[in-house]
């Protein structure tokens, strides 16, 4: 019945393919050890390799020291390959300024994404109680509907096969094979926020619906479809109403939960600060007429249906250029220099380009598929997790008639991926211009 569970979570989503290279997530606690023991135990079936990622954060001492010493003998034991990696979490927490709860999650996923590669995949153990604790915490700190939609199932490179049983099902499950665990001793403290969750409100909902779990997940999967056709609709209405640089027309063909998420579409590509408040008062705005002062020395006006920026922001025009061989310009302080047949630089096969290659900044919905992996990203997500804020609007980008063959200091779309068959390559690279 529990493998079941995770094997139909594996196939609804397609988190598996054959040949995948599988990374579990193992701090040493019971939900990660499970999810070592079941993959160990559907590698033949699913066809794909196994190892183990131990990250000691070096947060409580020798408590620490112990849990990676029982994920060693764990992975010896089952003759699975294990890495380990050490990182002082409370210095690097000092350095940034954020909790360490926040810093070790960064810290984490940075360590995920260096050790997958481009084509490797991570598994973590996150369960149906994990995720009903991140929606309560969500609902309590504010939220919209995507935070009610809790953790996704599958997010690029991560997959999260036990995301359908609970924490009960995984004890009970390392109980019947007689396999130990460790116990992180923070997670006894209701300190933490989180734990407070999970000792004190989750208990109380078990008592009002002993099915609790169930019906929290059915829920998610409705509200999960409903967030995506909402978005979908969404993305498609700020195409159709983005005229050109900081304007935007046409609000009032649409409902106000499309409305909405097309003004914070809108704020986010014009890099201005906003919040459900000044979302209301923009939306108002588009219907009444009028002009709101939304930062320093910036104003937003509203007239028949459409808003526009006028003042000084930190909005950087639309720039682009057709590439030429050599050094190219679109900033000031930066060039782009690309090179045939030279092989420094990230290589581009000039073969597999469709089209006339164009030098630009980033453009709103901007997406790639880098060279390796089986999924395509959204170029803010990769810029947020690899590139200081300071630095993201002056990053170069080159597309042809198909979309985005490269970002800088991201990387190559698969599709114009050099390969030992390439005849034709385009080397580029970027230097700084004093």
């Amino acid at each position: 019945m529990f493998l079941d569970i995770v094997i139909n979570t594996i196939d609804e989503y397609g988190m598996i393919k054959k040949d995948d290279c599988i990374t579990a997530a193992l701090s040493g606690g019971a939900d990660s050890v499970c999810l070592l023991l079941i993959l160990k135990e559907l590698s033949d079936k699913y066809s794909f390799t196994l190892d183990a990622l131990h990250i000691n954060h070096c947060i409580r001492g020798k408590e620490s020291d112990r849990d990676e010493e029982f994920c060693r003998n764990l992975c010896k034991k089952y003759d699975i390959p294990l890495t380990v990696i050490r990182t002082d979490v409370p210095a690097a927490a000092a350095e940034s300024k954020k909790s360490l709860e926040e810093t070790a999650r960064d810290i984490r996923y940075q360590a995920f994404e260096k050790h997958a590669g481009d084509k490797g995949k991570i598994a973590t153990a996150h369960t149906v109680s994990d995720n009903a604790e991140t929606v309560i915490l969500n609902m309590a700190r504010g939220t919209g509907l995507k935070g009610l939609c809790g953790i996704p199932p599958v997010r690029d490179n991560i997959i999260r096969p036990l995301l359908d049983v609970t924490r009960q099902h995984i004890e009970d499950y390392l109980k019947s094979i007689n396999q130990g665990f460790v116990t992180d001793s923070t997670n006894l403290s209701d300190d933490y926020t989180r734990n407070r969750i999970r000792h004190k409100i989750i208990p109380e909902l078990l008592k009002i619906n002993e099915g609790f779990y169930k019906t929290f997940s059915s829920e998610i999967k409705i509200l999960k479809e409903e967030n995506s056709f909402i978005a979908q609709c969404a993305e498609d209405a700020y195409r159709k109403c983005r005229n050109g640089s900081g304007v935007i027309s046409g609000l009032d063909k649409y409902p106000d939960a499309v409305k909405k998420r097309i003004i914070s579409m809108f704020f986010i590509e014009n890099n201005l600060p906003f919040d459900y408040n000044k979302i209301c008062s923009v939306c108002s705005l588009a219907e009444k007429n009028g002009k709101i002062n939304i930062a320093k020395g910036v104003f937003i006006t509203g007239k028949n249906g459409s808003i526009s920026i006028i003042g000084e922001s930190e909005r950087i025009p639309e720039l682009e250029t057709p590439l030429k061989i050599g050094r190219n310009y679109i900033f000031k302080n930066k060039v782009l220099i690309a090179e045939k047949n030279k092989k420094d630089g990230l290589l581009i096969d000039l073969d597999k380009v469709c089209g006339t290659i164009i030098l630009r900044n980033r453009r709103y919905g901007d997406k790639i598929k880098l060279s390796g992996r089986d999924f395509t990203s959204s170029v803010k997500k990769l810029l947020n997790e690899n590139i200081p804020s300071e630095k993201r609007p002056f990053i170069h980008y080159l597309s042809d008639d198909m979309g985005l063959i490269y970002v800088e200091n991201i990387g190559v779309a698969d599709r114009v991926k050099v390969t030992g068959e390439s005849n034709r390559i385009l080397s580029v690279k970027t230097e700084d211009v004093i």
